[in-house]
This record gives structure tokens, sequence and C-alpha cells, in this order.
């Protein structure tokens, strides 16, 4: 008898984790779509075909939906990001598939949605990205220390100075709520490329020549 009332309780915590999942996928991909602002609680259960109840049920209102999918969307693309390091034969080339994997995610994403998100969501997608560590620069920092570590940087370079300088450079130009947002290829352009120059020892410099004729536009503007 105990294991059947185990076993209920582990399936229905299962159709409640599944609903809620499905919830995230859907009202996302509407977000993603359409703007969030436009998107309804109506108009999500409406595209699932559930009751609003049902959303309500497993989310406060919009705005716990909303937070929900963002930190479910900043972790999966820090996870990402980290394979994309793991997974690069140098550290060079895991920066050059960062930007063909932003650029390629951005493509998929209505722009209004990112007007949304710097106009009424700004300070909650700051928060998020804080508590997942991106903004305090855990990626930059493994990237920098395994440059190092395998001869692509200068080991003269204090990492955790770097670090900072990147993400003070990063936070200054794009803000989710800077509306003269510039492009990430004149930032590249003159910034981050010359100062990765200044800090690439011979093997890397010869890395790096190597990805950028081959990946003239790999920054997305």
């Amino acid at each position: 008898m105990k294991v059947f009332y185990l076993c209920k309780f582990i399936y229905r915590d299962y159709i409640v984790m599944e609903t809620r999942e499905k919830i995230l996928k859907g009202a996302g991909n509407l977000f993603i779509k359409e703007g969030i602002r436009v998107i309804t609680m109506d108009s999500i259960a409406q595209s699932l075909g559930i009751s609003k109840r049902t959303i309500y049920e497993n989310f406060k209102d919009k705005e716990d939906l909303i937070h929900n999918f963002l930190t479910k969307d900043v972790s999966a693309h820090k996870n990402e990001l980290i394979k994309i390091v793991n997974s690069s034969d140098n550290v060079i080339e895991s920066l050059f598939q960062f930007g063909k994997y932003n650029r390629d995610a951005i493509a998929k994403v209505n722009p209004v949605f990112f007007e949304d998100l710097k106009k009424y969501y700004s300070e909650m997608f700051e928060s998020i990205k804080r508590n997942e560590k991106i903004g305090n620069g855990e990626i930059s920092y493994l990237i920098l220390k395994r440059g190092v570590n395998e001869g692509t940087f200068v080991k003269s370079i204090d990492i955790d100075i770097v670090n900072t300088f990147i993400h003070i450079t990063m936070n200054h130009f794009f803000k989710t709520d800077n509306q003269d947002c510039i492009s990430h290829s004149k930032v590249w352009d003159s910034i981050f490329f010359p100062y990765l120059k200044g800090i690439c020892t011979e093997k890397g410099l010869e890395h790096l020549d190597a990805f950028s004729n081959k990946n003239k536009n790999f920054v997305d503007v």
C-alpha cells in the first residue's frame, strides 16, 4: 500500500512538472515570436489548449510566468556557452562560436521582444543574470583562465582585472535598458578585438588571425 501511494505522489508530481514545463515553453515561444506585452494569459491558454485556471495553478500571475521563463532561458543560455567552451579546441575558437551562437539565437527572436524586455522588465532580467552568475563573469573567467593555461593568452595578465574590465565594458554598452545600444560588431572591432590581440601570445595571434580570416562577420550586429 505504501508503494502504491508513493507511486501515486511521484506520478502526480510528474504531471504537475510536465504541465508547468508545457506552459513555460508555450508562453516563451509566444513571447519570442510576438513580444511580451501583447501576450496575455488568455492568449497563452488558447494557444496551448488549456484553461487559464491551469496557468494560474502553476504561476501566480503573468510577471511570475515571465520571471520563470527568463530564468530558464538565461540558465539554458549559460549552459550552452559553457558547453561551447568545453567542446572548443581553443579559447579563440570558443569566442567565435559564441558569436555564431548568439547571432543565430537573436535571429530567431522578434525585435519587439527585446524592446519589451528593455522597457518593462530590464531590472528583472538584470537580477536574473546576476543570480545565474553571468553578470559577474563566471564564463569569461573560465575562458581567460583556460587561455592562459593553454598558452593562448600571456601569463602576465591578472585574470581578475581583465575579467572586471570586460564586464564593466559590456555592462556599459549592452545594458538592457539602454535604448541607444551600440552594435556588438562596432564594440568588437573598436574595443574587444584590439584588446584581445594585446593579451595574445604568438600562438594566440596565429589562432586569432586564422579564425578572423574565416569569420569576418561572426559578431551579430
